[in-house]
């Protein structure tokens, strides 16, 4: 094991010898991805904070552009982005294949929490990525209807062009997958087909818990 795999897995014991030993808290592995991207991803608290007291970049990116926010944006983890967010991770970071931002990142997961917090601290609620999608335009394309229709009350722009609402309405509160005939027209420009996706491993293990960091 290392001192990557020891973030990733929530084992601050482990990160803290790998570190006594004289470990970079910033080496990236060959995924271009940092312990403290690891820790974040896993939702991992305490090892995010400490990584950071000991010099972690909390701006480092993985070879897909993604940050430890992002990461953590995706997965939904409001302790670890209340904690980066105060150490100065950027709010409108962006991947590199497509463009994504954390606030696009909570709006496909449905994070409405974390589409707050965002918001709260300056994310550009219209961005778009580079199939000219904001938030709001990806969180119906994932049938994340709370999601969008939060983003549209704070003024979020993205709607379909043409309406199926009736339809997202009903799969969000049935939960079940639609096919790809009933899907609307979106106003990107351009398909995502035959475009590289930013994620190049799965994801790991879910965390073994959240605990709540006071800076």
């Amino acid at each position: 094991m290392n001192i990557s795999r020891a973030g990733a897995k929530g084992d601050l014991s482990a990160v803290k010898k790998f570190v006594a030993e004289g470990a970079n808290v910033n080496t990236a592995d060959g995924s271009g991805r940092t312990p403290i991207i690891e820790a974040a991803w896993g939702g991992h608290a305490d090892v995010v904070k400490y990584l950071a007291e000991k010099g972690a970049d909390v701006n480092a990116a993985d070879n897909a552009g993604y940050t430890a926010l992002m990461r953590a944006c995706e997965e939904g983890h409001l302790p670890v982005i209340h904690y980066l967010i105060g150490k100065g991770a950027l709010v409108n970071a962006r991947g590199k294949v497509r463009g994504t931002t954390p606030l696009m990142l909570a709006a496909e997961q449905g994070h409405i929490k974390v589409l707050e917090l965002l918001l709260s601290h300056g994310a550009k609620i219209n961005g778009a990525d580079q199939f000219e999608e904001t938030a709001c335009a990806r969180a119906y394309h994932m049938s994340q209807i709370k999601a969008a229709q939060y983003l549209e009350s704070k003024g979020g722009r993205g709607k379909p062009e043409r309406s199926s609402l009736s339809h997202y309405s009903s799969r969000d509160r049935e939960g079940k997958s639609s096919t790809k005939a009933a899907l609307p027209q979106w106003s990107a420009a351009a398909s995502e087909s035959g475009m590289g996706t930013e994620e190049e491993e799965s994801e790991p293990a879910a965390p073994e818990s959240e605990e709540t960091v006071e800076e």
